[in-house]
């Protein structure tokens, strides 16, 4: 009786973290959409900045451009093969 409870506490302890990483992935999906609207915000304001006089060009440090890069990846594979565990 005491072993069949025991299994029962771990099923629950798995269960429940399974839900705890699965709410941080979802965290993690907004935030990498969030990456990616920032950086299209700020291409696309160096886009129409080309037709100015002085036009900026649109510079992103090797450290942004990496996370860019992962967040890019991240959203691809979540829409291709879902958040679940």
């Amino acid at each position: 009786m005491f072993q069949q409870k025991l299994k029962q506490l771990k099923l629950k302890n798995k269960n429940m973290f399974i839900d705890i990483l699965n709410k941080l992935f979802v965290v993690l999906f907004m935030l990498s959409c969030i990456n990616v609207i920032r950086h299209a915000y700020y291409f696309m304001q160096a886009v129409i900045a080309l037709t100015e006089e002085e036009p900026k060009k649109y510079k992103i440090p090797k450290l942004q451009l990496n996370l860019l890069g992962v967040s890019i990846a991240y959203i691809l594979s979540v829409l291709l093969t879902g958040i679940t565990i």
